[in-house]
């Protein structure tokens, strides 16, 4: 979750596909493992959780952008943290 926060954060309109491009990249995914990150649509639960919590919002079908609070909570949470969405429940 906090990677994909983080790649909203220029504040631009990103589609699922970028956003699972920017994942496999920031892993360094083999292409069994994008298959997967696609089939499982873990970038998509990564998304409806941030959702949930007020960080993302879904502009249009499969295109997404960051909120004012998702900004605020990655200038307040420094990247190395355990955890960092534990007290919203996740």
């Amino acid at each position: 979750m906090f990677p994909l926060l983080q790649y909203m954060s220029d504040k631009e309109i990103h589609s699922a596909e970028e956003c699972r491009e920017y994942i496999s990249r920031v892993f360094n995914l083999s292409n069994k493992e994008k298959l997967l990150l696609k089939s499982k649509d873990i970038v998509g639960w990564a998304k409806w959780s941030l959702e949930d919590i007020g960080m993302l919002k879904t502009v249009s079908r499969g295109n997404y952008r960051i909120t004012e609070n998702g900004l605020k909570f990655l200038q307040a949470t420094p990247p190395t943290k355990e955890r960092p969405f534990k007290a919203y429940g996740y």
